[in-house]
């Protein structure tokens, strides 16, 4: 029997008996259940910072609409520049969205690393 074949017989012997390295799945284990929590955790945080963006970007929209409130309905607003909450609160957005539509994570909080 070839030095390979021998091998993997074992380890299929070892996972049948349970008993195929529990110490590193254990490891693994917990590894993959701190990344999970961290993950969590940076969400959570990431919601709540893009909340208090939200309601400053809608306080500075609101500020910068302000002088144009005794306009009649027919008048239209002149362009206007964003304010610099506005782009605090896209990226932020971007960074959430980039999560939840690609699952693409900060680079902290890669499985890999």
């Amino acid at each position: 029997m070839s030095g390979g074949r021998a091998w993997r017989r074992g380890v299929v012997a070892r996972l049948m008996a349970g008993a195929a390295r529990p110490a590193e799945s254990e490891a693994e284990d917990a590894r993959a259940r701190e990344r999970r929590l961290a993950r969590m955790a940076w969400a959570m945080k990431r919601i709540d910072d893009l909340k208090r963006a939200q309601k400053a970007a809608d306080a500075a929209w609101m500020a910068l609409v302000a002088p144009f409130d005794d306009l009649d309905e027919d008048e239209e607003l002149p362009e206007l520049d964003p304010p610099p909450e506005q782009a605090a609160l896209d990226a932020i957005f971007e960074e959430v969205d980039a999560v939840t539509e690609e699952d693409r994570w900060p680079a902290h909080l890669h499985w890999s690393v």
